[in-house]
């Protein structure tokens, strides 16, 4: 219990330390070629080892959140360009958003419903009352 408390306590301190570490990345960027690029690196990085333990239905949950954001924030960024208000390239747009939502949301719903589901039983056989135990179907 020890332990988890102080490895508790340590990533708690961390994030925020690393928080205030990217926020100063951001104000102060150093590689004029790439303003932003030890930031991303570094989210990238922080994310991968944080995705790296989950494991099953919980990485495939991240998986779709991830890609569902990341549809989100490429559509808000479309706008800006001055091709983004052709009709047909909003239609496009438009159709792709909702291909990639309805998507993700069902990589969600699979994920969720592995992670909900009760383990399945190591024997295949059906389950058996213990022995000398009298099972009888109930009076309609």
């Amino acid at each position: 219990m020890r332990e988890l408390t102080k490895s508790l306590l340590s990533f708690s301190w961390a994030l925020p330390l690393f928080g205030m570490k990217q926020m100063m990345g951001l104000a102060m960027p150093r590689d004029p070629s790439r303003p932003f690029g030890k930031v991303t690196d570094d989210f990238q990085a922080v994310t991968g080892i944080a995705q790296g333990q989950l494991e099953g239905a919980w990485n495939r949950a991240f998986q779709a959140g991830d890609q569902l954001q990341r549809g989100v924030v490429d559509l808000m960024f479309s706008f800006l360009s001055p091709e983004a208000w052709n009709p047909n390239r909003m239609m496009r747009m438009t159709s792709d958003v909702m291909r990639s939502s309805v998507n993700a949301a069902g990589q969600m719903a699979e994920a969720a419903t592995d992670a909900a589901a009760p383990p399945t039983p190591a024997s295949s056989s059906p389950v058996s009352p213990p022995p000398g135990w009298k099972v009888s179907a109930p009076n309609v």
